[in-house]
């Protein structure tokens, strides 16, 4: 019997072996990148949210001791709280805003914030702290989130009596 050129079904074997280990890598590496745009996605709505509500603070009259609240963004719900630290900055309260993903026990991001004590009367805006150098503004700095997980209140225990405007 002559011999004719071609492929041996051992030799097709090995190579689809070898290609779907390689598929296998490349399903995996695919993966990860969707779960890593996802975790971004999140984090970053999670710090636009509470940027939002550092501003919040800074331009509304009332400075709670503490705050929360249910917001929609980027059709995903979540979980905000605002609660505000002693400072030893005279004119200035720290505001330390945490922001959850519905269901998770850690936060996706706090956000620590120094808001005026009270707006300046002639610009209705930020007052100007006595002992900092002329230009210098209140900072604001994104921690990482700690270990310390919450409990977060049930959708019905937030008072709906305000509810919070979201963006999506």
């Amino acid at each position: 019997m002559p011999k004719t050129a071609g492929f041996t079904l051992l030799e097709i074997l090995i190579a689809l072996a070898i290609l779907a280990i390689l598929m296998i890598g490349l399903i995996k590496i695919a993966s990860d990148n969707t779960r890593n745009l996802w975790h971004v996605e999140n984090k970053t709505l999670a710090a636009v949210i509470a940027a939002n509500h550092a501003t919040q603070l800074r331009l509304s009259g009332e400075k709670p001791e503490q705050d929360d609240g249910w917001e929609t963004q980027g059709g995903r719900r979540w979980y905000w709280q605002a609660r505000r630290n002693v400072t030893m900055t005279l004119g200035l309260w720290q505001y330390q805003i945490r922001v959850y993903l519905e269901g998770d026990k850690e936060p996706y991001t706090t956000l620590t914030s120094l808001v005026p004590v009270s707006p300046s009367p002639a610009t209705n805006g930020p007052a100007v702290e006595q002992n900092a150098p002329a230009g210098e503004a209140a900072e604001e700095t994104v921690d990482e989130p700690d270990n310390n997980p919450v409990e977060l209140p049930d959708e019905q225990a937030v008072d709906e009596a305000e509810p919070q405007q979201g963006n999506e």
